[in-house]
């Protein structure tokens, strides 16, 4: 019988060495934009969610639902399994983003989707989960991408280690930004994880008036 997964145990390997650092100042920015939001946002939904790695800052601005949504059971039963049930109650549910979500269009004030994008190797693909994002909120977005031109990129195409990922889908600032412009979301603001070091980018996104 395979071993279960574990959210503390998972983190722990995940997020360590050089990754700590990398964690840590995620944790800092998305903290830093959730607090533009004010101390209750009502609904959010969090997708991919994973493990949970966000479940705690999410769950303090959310004063009506916080929806966990992922395509694998594993991650989420092992996010149910950490849930100390102290505060607001999570929901969990299976959801490909590469198909329509289920539900409706505004049904929550935050959409949270973090570390996904740079998955993404099709430009229909990104423009699907983009459209399909806007659609389910009705006031902000927190997404994260990978920027091309960084360090990060350049290491990327050169890094021979055993084991690395050598090529990661990359897009341009102002290409990303106008999957979600398109679909009626302003940029609020762009944050680069480690400016110039790392291609990793965090954006908050605002419902623009009249869509």
């Amino acid at each position: 019988m395979s071993r279960e997964l574990d959210q503390a145990s998972y983190l722990r390997r995940r997020y360590r060495g050089s990754q700590a650092i990398i964690d840590r100042r995620e944790r800092k920015i998305v903290g830093q934009f959730l607090k533009r939001l004010g101390p209750q946002i009502g609904a959010v939904l969090d997708a991919p969610s994973g493990v949970g790695r966000f479940t705690a800052q999410l769950r303090r601005i959310a004063s009506e639902r916080l929806v966990c949504g992922d395509l694998w059971g594993e991650t989420l039963q092992a996010l149910r399994r950490a849930e100390d049930h102290d505060g607001l109650a999570i929901e969990t549910k299976e959801v490909d983003l590469y198909r329509t979500l289920p539900f409706a269009r505004g049904e929550f004030d935050l959409v949270f989707n973090f570390r996904f994008f740079h998955h993404i190797r099709s430009a229909e693909q990104r423009n699907h989960v983009a459209a399909e994002l806007a659609r389910v909120t009705s006031r902000y977005l927190i997404v994260s991408y990978y920027a091309t031109a960084s360090i990060h990129a350049w290491q990327k195409r050169i890094w021979r280690r055993k084991g690395h990922v050598r090529s990661l889908p990359m897009i341009p600032l102002s290409e990303f930004h106008q999957l979600f412009v398109r679909q009626g979301m302003r940029v609020v603001e762009d944050r680069s994880v480690l400016p110039l070091l790392h291609a990793h980018h965090i954006v908050l996104f605002e419902r623009q008036m009249g869509w």
